[in-house]
């Protein structure tokens, strides 16, 4: 799973709306034209759209419209049913087309995360969805910036300090570019150096994995500028030809659009340090 949370969204405005706790409503009882049984179907066809590799923009949207449709019933909104429709959502917040479509879906994804986290308030999927589409909500819509923020920082603290690995290091690499692009204290949370321990430790978990490279460099990048040490500045130009840019470099099975938009991000991070 991607979920970047390469989030801007650290414009602090003055007035901050809370993210959203909506949930879905369980006592639907107009089912005649979506039964239990058909329902289900629908929710077991939404999640085998997700493992239809590679991914794409069509049927992720097919994903999220069968699994909106399935949780119309109250029985299939289950625990695996509710965090497996926020990771279609939280793609589609991600890799989706115009704003106003990553909002919708980014708003959809937090009422099925909300309402997975209401069953299960400990449930680590949930928990890491919750975090990444709050980070996509303060991204669109910077009034939600600074509980965004603390959103995230709650939900990932949580999953580091259980030490559940979701989405290869995701809670690391959430939290870490999370550091790396917010303002110091005491404003918010930012640190380059817990930034950058925290993507190692994503490198670590997840080595192969190009997302987890990609936001190392930058860390590297920043590292060396800061740091007054031109030769990070060579390591991140490495990292990044050896795992998104070389010959060499190719996408994880399945990843093929994901790679494409990381590719992107590694060569304007090139442009932008290349004096």
């Amino acid at each position: 799973m991607t979920l970047s949370a390469a989030f801007a969204l650290l414009v602090f405005p003055a007035a901050c709306k809370q993210v959203p706790d909506e949930v879905l409503n369980n006592n639907n009882q107009d089912n005649h034209q979506n039964d239990e049984e058909a329902a289900g179907d629908l929710a077991r066809d939404a999640a085998a759209a997700w493992e239809q590799t590679p991914r794409t923009l069509e049927r992720m949207r097919t994903s999220a419209g069968m699994f909106s449709r399935a949780l119309d019933h109250p029985k299939v909104q289950t625990y695996e049913n509710l965090w497996m429709a926020a990771r279609t959502a939280a793609w589609l917040a991600e890799y989706g087309g115009d704003e106003v479509e990553r909002e919708k879906y980014t708003r959809q994804g937090l009422t099925y995360a909300n309402t997975a986290l209401k069953q299960q308030p400990n449930g680590a999927e949930a928990t890491f969805y919750h975090g990444v589409l709050a980070g996509f909500l303060g991204d669109l819509n910077h009034d939600y910036g600074l509980d965004a923020v603390k959103t995230i920082e709650e939900d990932m603290t949580k999953l580091i300090d259980a030490d559940h690995d979701i989405a290869h290091g995701g809670p690391w690499r959430v939290m870490g570019v999370l550091q790396l692009r917010a303002p110091g204290p005491p404003v918010s949370i930012g640190s380059l150096r817990n930034g950058r321990k925290n993507l190692e430790k994503a490198v670590e978990l997840a080595p192969d994995w190009p997302e987890n490279q990609l936001y190392m460099a930058e860390a590297e990048f920043m590292w060396a500028e800061e740091k007054d040490k031109p030769d990070y500045k060579d390591k991140a130009v490495e990292r990044l030809n050896k795992y998104l840019l070389g010959e060499g470099a190719k996408a994880p099975e399945g990843a093929e659009t994901e790679f494409a938009e990381w590719q992107k991000k590694a060569k304007a991070l090139l442009d932008e340090h290349s004096s």
